[in-house]
Formats: structure tokens, C-alpha cells, sequence
């Protein structure tokens, strides 16, 4: 493959955003097109298993294509979907999390839901990380790359997001930074650099990083609030909490929905974070153990609990570490929730969860190629998946949420 340019018929879509040509009997993943195109595309990498290009012309396109709302498109890599109308993101989604549990999981025809919509495509995001170029204007990395493309607006993020960016001066010597708006405010996480940001009047909570992670108040008050499901929960500025309140909502009326009635129960929250479904499973009737590694998280998941009247045990340790533990307790749970991160669970915690052999495991994840994994590590113990929910929580992205049920 020699041509730095080629003309391809797309006929695929990748876990990443890309669609997928042949040529000269290589897959090529292409940037910007859509399965069924036909495209004239350059070659920016030809390796010997596969090739990746981007689109320098669609000469047919998809009948679901459209002219990207942003203009900062196709430079910023934060969005790689603009092009697309949001039902079909939607179906190329599905198709992803389909393939994923085909081909990484081993299942055969998967019962994949429709990916649903759970709240507005634009604006819903309320939490987003900014970095400095050369000059110290504030903006996102380009696709595949540590350079930076200077924003003034971003059209995903939520107007509270906007309103803080747009009254910064720049980067002002830092490093990066975090905005992220709650119920009560927006915080602004400041990542130390040589310099010192100024940072702006506003109605916020601003908080300084810590090279150990901690954050000190600047000004204001040191934990934001967001109410999801009629439950008020506290967290710091660096705790991790969903970037998309109306997905927040989704995740935690799907979890319940495949959970069930568990009144009476023992249920255990793995990657509980602070307390988003633990609370809602207490509520329904269950005893909740929620496990966090993160102390932060862990001190105001017991906060929350406490604050919804609800009894909670929180347990602050590693996952696998706890799971271990109590793989040979007299009192295994009924159920499992986890919620891990980018990485998923892992082959020995999902093996740790086959041998308490817990009834049903419901899992939420943000990467249907690491649940694929964990799905066939379950099967294999014994686990069969019942049914796999999308949920569109980041529009306009090629991200996906997961609901995956997996019953003994």
C-alpha cells in the first residue's frame, strides 16, 4: 500500500469511531467516514497489519450524514461523530457493542437493546478537561495527538461549563484545568504550573490540585452537590461522578430495572464511587456493602448515605482486594453491581465473582470492548448475559455506556 491517497468503500465500523475499507487485502480504519461510503481518503499510517486514514473527500455519502454543528471539526479530537445524525451514532453504537460481545466475548447473537437516548445531544456536558497551547489559550487535544486546539466554545458542554471559559484569561501558566458544573456551582481544578491563573469572579467553588491528588478550596465551598433521582449526593472536585446528569439518571433507572426487586437482599457495589447506585438500591430494600477505592469517594458515599437516611456500609479498599477477602464468607451477596473504570474489572475480579457464585452480576460499562472481556471471563464460569442496554450518554462521541445483565 504505497498511495498516500486511496479511493475506499467503506463497509465496517470500529470501537473507536472509525469506518473500515480494504485495500489491497489490509483493513484500513478511516477517520470521519461512515459504513457505506465511498471516500477518497489519505494514508496517514501503513503498518503491516493494517493501515489508518482520514477522509479527504466523501464522493457517496450515508444517507445518515450531516454538516458537523461544531466548527472546530474535525481539529478537536473531543467529538468524532458530528458528522453523523444522532440516530445513527445510536445504530453504529449498537453495531459496536454487538460486534465487541461477538467477536472479544465470545457470545453468539448477543441480546443488544437499542442504544437509547437519555437526554439533550448538545450541552450535556458537564464536566470537561481543558489544556494550554504554546500561547496559553485553553482548549482540547487534536484526535491522536498532544496538540492543542484553542476553543472559545464548546457545543457538548453545558452553558455553566461555557460561561467559566469564556470569563478565563488562559491558561495563565497552569498546566490544565477541570470545569465542572453541579446543582450548587461549578468548580474549577486547577492543575499547578510555573505561572499562576487568575482566576475569575465567579459564583463557583474553585479548588487547587495537589500533587497528591488532594484539592484545597480557593474559594467557596470545597464539595459540589447534583441531584439525580430525587437523591442529593456530595462530592469533591476530583471525585469522579458521571459527566452527563441525564445519563446519571439512565444509568441508575436501568441498573434497577435489571436488578429487580430486591428487597431483603445482599448486594454489593462494586467501584462504588460515591454512592450513585448504592443509594438506590438501599432505598429499594436492599443491604448494601458499597466497595471504593478511593477514600475521598468512599468518606462521602457514608456522607450521602447518612444524608439519605439510608444504612450503608461503605468499605474503602481495592476492589479485588475486598472480593478476595470474602471469596470463602458464609454470606455471599445475591447480587453484584459494578461500575468499573475505562479498564473494566479484570479477568481475576470477574474470576473472584464466579467463585462466591453470585446469582446476578449487573455491569456498567463505558468501553464495550473491556466488558466483552469480563463478559467472557463470566460465561465461562458459568454465567450467561440476559441482555446488554446501550445508553447514548455522549453524544456526538464515539463513547457508549453499557448495561450488562449476567445471570448463574
Amino acid at each position: 500500500m504505497s498511495a498516500t491517497t486511496a479511493t475506499l468503500r467503506i463497509d465496517g465500523f470500529a470501537h473507536g469511531g472509525r469506518g473500515v475499507a480494504r485495500l489491497d487485502g489490509k483493513a484500513v480504519f478511516v477517520a470521519g467516514a461512515l459504513p457505506g461510503e465511498l471516500v477518497e481518503a489519505t494514508i496517514t499510517q501503513d503498518r503491516r497489519r493494517f493501515a489508518e486514514a482520514e477522509v479527504l473527500r466523501v464522493l457517496e455519502p450515508a444517507g445518515g450524514r450531516v454538516e458537523p454543528p461544531c466548527p472546530y471539526v474535525p481539529d478537536c479530537g473531543g467529538c468524532d461523530l458530528q458528522h453523523a445524525t444522532p440516530g445513527l451514532q445510536r445504530d453504529l453504537k449498537r453495531r459496536v457493542v454487538t460486534e465487541q460481545l461477538e467477536r472479544l466475548g465470545g457470545q453468539v447473537d448477543p441480546p443488544v437493546a437499542a442504544c437509547l437516548p437519555v437526554g439533550p445531544d448538545l450541552g450535556y456536558r458537564a464536566n470537561v478537561q481543558l489544556h494550554p497551547d504554546r500561547d496559553g489559550r485553553l482548549g482540547f487535544h487534536r484526535a491522536r495527538s498532544h496538540d492543542v486546539v484553542p476553543i472559545e466554545r464548546c457545543l457538548v458542554a453545558a452553558d455553566a461549563v461555557n460561561d467559566v471559559l469564556a470569563a478565563l484569561p488562559g491558561a495563565g501558566g497552569a498546566e490544565g484545568l477541570a470545569i465542572r458544573a453541579a446543582r450548587d456551582g461549578v468548580a474549577l481544578v486547577i492543575l499547578p504550573g510555573p505561572g499562576s491563573l487568575e482566576v475569575p469572579d465567579v459564583p463557583a467553588a474553585v479548588h487547587l490540585s495537589q500533587p497528591d491528588g488532594s484539592t484545597v478550596a480557593l474559594r467557596g465551598a470545597d464539595v459540589v452537590h447534583e441531584t439525580i433521582r430525587g437523591v442529593d449526593y456530595a462530592f469533591g472536585a476530583g471525585d469522579f461522578f458521571q459527566v452527563n446528569p441525564s445519563g446519571a439518571t439512565a444509568i441508575v433507572r436501568t441498573v434497577m430495572e435489571a436488578v429487580g426487586d430486591v428487597a431483603g437482599q445482599l448486594a454489593w457495589d462494586l467501584y462504588a464511587g460515591v454512592g450513585l447506585l448504592s443509594i438506590p438500591l438501599a432505598k429499594a430494600g436492599a443491604e448494601v456493602v458499597a466497595v471504593e477505592a478511593s477514600r475521598s469517594a468512599a468518606r462521602h458515599a457514608a456522607a450521602n448515605g447518612r444524608d439519605a437516611e439510608i444504612d450503608l456500609v461503605v468499605e474503602a479498599t481495592p476492589v479485588l482486594e475486598y472480593v478476595r477477602r470474602e471469596a470463602h464468607t458464609a454470606d455471599p451477596p445475591d447480587l453484584v453491581v459494578l461500575d468499573p473504570p475505562r479498564d473494566g474489572a479484570g479477568s481475576e475480579v470477574c474470576r473472584a465473582l464466579v467463585d462466591l457464585g453470585v446469582p446476578l452480576v449487573v455491569y456498567v460499562a463505558c468501553d464495550p470492548a473491556n466488558l466483552a472481556r469480563d463478559v467472557r471471563t463470566l460465561s465461562t464460569g458459568g454465567y450467561r448475559l440476559a441482555g446488554a442496554q446501550p445508553l447514548d450518554l455522549f453524544p456526538m462521541t464515539h463513547h457508549v455506556e453499557v448495561v450488562a445483565t449476567l445471570v448463574r
